[in-house]
């Protein structure tokens, strides 16, 4: 069993869905088997392939077994889930789509899938968001593989061990009648190298160029470091030969040997399955990891953005430097709001005790004074409140922005922001609270004083 994915995905809904549940193959023919549906809504993911807006719309693979192999359905069913929970963990169906389709037509068994490339509605972000089984780069090469390693040795399959000297074809020479002109020519070449290295003529690079140059009558235009561009008689533009045999530092006979040892049953050891099982979580760990900060992770809230004051208020379009400009302000409010606590606790007499609240609600005014620019009735703490408001929006901002960021020197200063944004906010709430406290005992005092 092998996972491949194919170089598609920027088309309409219809043109996938259409190749997976219709009568002829790519080559035209009419099948043998007709398709079956094994999950999924074909109609449900044309819409929401066609709902999409970006170039590339979704991704589309098989899952393909050798003849000899043939998985019953229940274990094609406990395959296609263990598929959904390795590459979309900490995902249910209602954040993706996707569709699998079964194809008996070759001969072999091959389960064809394609999931559109975005997160629907139902997620926490409100669907929209791109969403991807299959993301460039090395480390998820390794993710299949393993894949396909644990699967293979579950089900009691050979391992796919890679043969060096086998030739990759494009989809455009696997699909196309002009394409398969080019890969007829490939086969040839290759069939005639293969024996040169065989046959010792072929040692190194200059060797092979000059058997494609002399024997073959093909002219190398490019020598590149893992391929050769080759014009053969009579063509009017170069092609690439790709592979090991046509890198500049191969080792020939190496890849005989390597050539002949893949064509031996080879299943892992019981050490080498734990290690490969050990290897496989780790990378869907990750995953998860991404998928629930991606996808999951409720962005912060909003609530208090038309309550703050214009002077504190800042936006994204301003640059990192710029939003420290209220932080002189911030930490004035501060000073003032710890000299109002410390005055608090200094046990007074009683004429000074009502000096001290009376006091405390001018130090309030002025904190409100000099931080919003506003002049407030004694005892309306809304102006202080809202500056506690934007504090919190600005550190949950700071949250949001550290989730996404990938540059962990960066995450590191935006959560020392966090840290320094959370002081501030516990700071403001004492004051607060010392404050209202304040108010309350000058109305309990007034209350009191009544004939």
């Amino acid at each position: 069993m092998i996972v491949r994915i194919f170089k598609s995905g920027v088309s309409n809904g219809e043109s996938p869905v259409r190749y997976l549940l219709g009568n002829l193959d790519h080559t035209g023919s009419e099948r043998a088997v007709e398709p079956e549906v094994l999950e999924g809504n074909p109609q449900t993911t044309i819409d929401v392939i066609n709902s999409i807006q970006r170039k590339y719309k979704y991704i589309s693979g098989c899952i393909s077994f050798r003849d000899s192999e043939r998985p019953t359905k229940a274990q094609l069913y406990d395959l296609i889930d263990d598929f959904k929970q390795t590459f979309c963990p900490g995902l249910t169906s209602n954040n993706f789509n996707s569709l699998f389709v079964l194809h008996q037509d070759k001969g072999n068994t091959e389960v064809h899938f394609v999931f559109p490339s975005q997160i629907l509605a139902d997620s926490v972000h409100g669907g929209g968001r791109r969403f991807n089984i299959h993301p460039p780069g090395k480390q998820n090469i390794l993710f299949f593989e393993s894949f396909v390693k644990v699967t293979n040795q579950k089900l009691g399959y050979v391992q796919v061990v890679p043969d060096p000297l086998k030739i990759a074809f494009t989809d455009f020479e696997r699909k196309t009648s002009e394409g398969r002109k080019d890969k007829s020519n490939k086969r040839w070449i290759q069939r005639s190298v293969i024996k040169a290295v065989t046959n010792g003529e072929i040692k190194n690079r200059a060797d092979l160029c000059r058997h494609l140059d002399e024997k073959l009558g093909i002219t190398i235009t490019r020598q590149g470091k893992d391929y050769l561009s080759v014009k053969l008689p009579g063509a009017l533009k170069a092609k690439r030969l790709r592979g090991a045999l046509y890198s500049e530092d191969a080792d020939y006979q190496g890849l005989i040997t390597q050539s002949m040892a893949s064509k031996q049953p080879y299943y892992l050891s019981p050490t080498e399955f734990k290690a490969e099982q050990i290897k496989l979580n780790d990378f869907i760990y990750a995953r998860e990891q991404f998928n629930i900060k991606a996808y999951l992770t409720p962005r912060p809230s909003r609530r208090f953005a038309k309550q703050v004051n214009p002077l504190l208020t800042i936006t994204t379009r301003r640059n990192y430097m710029n939003r420290i400009d209220y932080l002189p302000i911030i930490k004035g409010m501060i000073m003032e709001a710890l000299k109002v606590a410390k005055q608090q606790q200094i046990p007074e007499t009683p004429t000074t005790t009502i000096f001290t609240k009376a006091k405390t609600t001018t130090n309030l005014t002025s904190i409100r004074n000099k931080g919003l620019g506003v002049d407030l009735p004694n005892g309306d703490f809304r102006e202080l409140k809202m500056t506690i408001a934007e504090i919190q929006q600005n550190m949950m901002d700071a949250i949001g922005e550290m989730n996404r960021t990938k540059n962990p020197a960066q995450a590191a200063r935006i959560q020392q922001r966090v840290i320094q944004l959370k002081i501030q906010l516990a700071k403001l709430n004492k004051a607060l609270h010392l404050a209202k406290i304040a108010e309350s005992q000058k109305l309990i005092k007034g209350f009191n004083s009544l004939p």
